[in-house]
């Protein structure tokens, strides 16, 4: 397949998407009461409200512009013979906006009302099912909604709101746990501090009660994880290092951690490291708005130099077979996600993590394979939502802070390293800091991280940065997303002043 005709699809995708509406009809349109007649078949309202983990508007769109919006990923400026798309730009920028229009500046309206599609699943069936009597599978049902509510209200809270940390009193989200529907009250934005106690209490709930085996579903160390996940924003390292053991079994070898092949072949399918996992298949695949589109272009090109340059010119490729040589894979999404070099050079050569085979423009920036399709079709690969290797850098974090173990913190960091083929280093809170970075790249917590840490952006040093925006200070209000202006307008307990600070009029 030729390169233009791989764009042109690239592009109708796009312009499908773009003119999709925003709000569908309301996920409790179709929760009536034959659905919630029993767990069995309340099951499938389950399913529904799973299926947000992985849709691309949240999965996707969170995910990648927390990336984008730090110091290692960069964009394709459309300069170096690769097109460019409006997709992310926005957050790489900063230039979003809290209209639906231009839709391209406007993906806080994407992102929030589908969570919140997700987060009323989960209260229709906890509403239906919190008094019902004990029946096989209720326990993990409630389990898995309570959970599943916890999950987006943390990532919400996480984008809208300022970090805990920094003012646990300032307003977050809209903590919304009964059903919507056009009787419901409207609902001012709760404290940051109250989010996060219901993001406990969810996950606590989840983590108790959860009983499927099934790691698409939440599980009780899945649960755990991202408990610990939470009180580390919340600088509550005691409970954060807690939770972080449980997740794990208290196993810090390295023996729970996936290998190096594994690493290294791609994330496209769960190991038994990921505790939890957004999965997609043919039928439910994102195509070019997946994860993995954003990221993937080959695993290596057979025309790179030995400084890791390609030539462009090898994308007409596949006309004949002598030409498939020129790529071990073919060119799948819109692959527009760059790496700056010096992210790439903090590497070492031996660790399995140094996944940016080759550039095509030094000032480009380098391509990864950490993401990938899985069987040659587009968009089909299941993501990480929570994987062992984060307790390893939480547990290790928490360990330095005053109460904690050094050498504790020492052994952990080392094991995650060594286990990696990375060389092994001193644990301060700036080298775990970076493992951080090179061990969950292309995740999304990039941002969270920025903003619990209390850290400025600094492009300066990274000449593949293109955006006019290179140095914000830390704490600054550009790091939080606006709230959609929809919400405000049609939610009487909002008024335009509840609009976070740089976005009001």
């Amino acid at each position: 397949m030729k390169k233009t005709i791989i764009i042109a699809l690239a592009a109708a995708a796009l312009v499908s998407c773009a003119k999709e509406k925003l709000n569908p009809v309301p996920s409790n349109a179709v929760l009536d009461e034959q659905i919630f007649s029993s767990v069995e078949t309340a099951k499938n309202a389950l399913n529904s409200g799973m299926a947000y983990v992985a849709h691309y508007y949240n999965l996707t769109l969170d995910t990648i512009s927390s990336e984008l919006m730090g110091e290692d990923a960069t964009l394709t400026s459309g300069a170096y013979g690769l097109p460019t798309y409006s997709w992310l730009e926005y957050a790489y920028t900063y230039s979003q906006t809290p209209s639906e229009s231009p839709w391209q500046f406007g993906y806080a309206n994407y992102i929030w009302p589908n969570a919140y599609k997700a987060i009323d699943v989960a209260n229709n069936i906890i509403a239906h099912f919190e008094d019902a009597p004990e029946q096989p599978g209720l326990e993990n049902l409630l389990g898995q909604a309570h959970a599943l509510r916890g999950y987006f209200f943390l990532r919400l809270v996480r984008l809208f709101a300022p970090a805990y940390s920094l003012d646990a009193d300032a307003a977050g989200i809209i903590l919304r746990t009964t059903p919507a529907g056009l009787e419901s009250e409207h609902l001012g934005r709760a404290s940051v501090k109250n989010v996060y106690t219901q993001i406990i209490n969810d996950l606590d709930y989840g983590r108790q009660n959860c009983s499927d085996a099934d790691t698409k579903y939440f599980t009780p160390k899945a649960c755990a994880l991202l408990m610990a996940r939470a009180y580390l924003d919340m600088n509550d390292y005691a409970k954060a290092k807690a939770k972080a053991e449980e997740a794990a079994d208290n196993v810090f070898d390295g023996s729970n951690l996936m290998s190096q092949a594994e690493y290294q072949a791609g994330f496209h399918t769960a190991n038994d490291e990921w505790l939890m996992y957004a999965a997609s298949e043919e039928s439910t695949s994102n195509y070019y708005a997946s994860v993995p589109s954003f990221y993937y272009l080959a695993k290596s090109a057979v025309s790179a130099d030995e400084n890791g340059q390609a030539s462009i010119d090898d994308l007409d490729y596949l006309e004949t077979e002598e030409e498939e040589d020129f790529f071990e894979e073919p060119l799948y999404g819109y692959s527009t996600v760059r790496w700056t070099a010096r992210f790439r050079n903090s590497f070492d050569d031996d660790d399995c993590r140094k996944l940016f085979p080759f550039y095509f423009d030094e000032a480009d920036g380098w391509l990864t394979s950490k993401f990938r399709h899985r069987g040659g079709s587009l968009g089909v690969a299941d993501f990480p939502i929570a994987r062992i290797a984060e307790a390893y850098l939480i547990k290790a974090e928490c360990e330095l802070q005053p109460g904690g173990n050094t050498a504790a913190a020492q052994e952990v960091l080392n094991a995650l390293q060594e286990a990696r083929g990375a060389g092994t280093t001193e644990a301060t809170e700036a080298t775990i800091y970076q493992e951080r970075r090179k061990e969950l790249y292309g995740e999304g917590f990039v941002l969270a991280d920025m903003k619990r840490l209390h850290l400025s952006l600094d492009r300066t040093q990274d000449p593949e940065h293109w955006s006019t925006l290179t140095t914000l200070p830390a704490d600054s209000p550009r790091f939080m997303f606006p709230m959609p202006e929809v919400e405000l307008l049609y939610n009487k307990a909002l008024t335009k002043n509840d609009q976070n600070a740089y976005w009001k009029k």
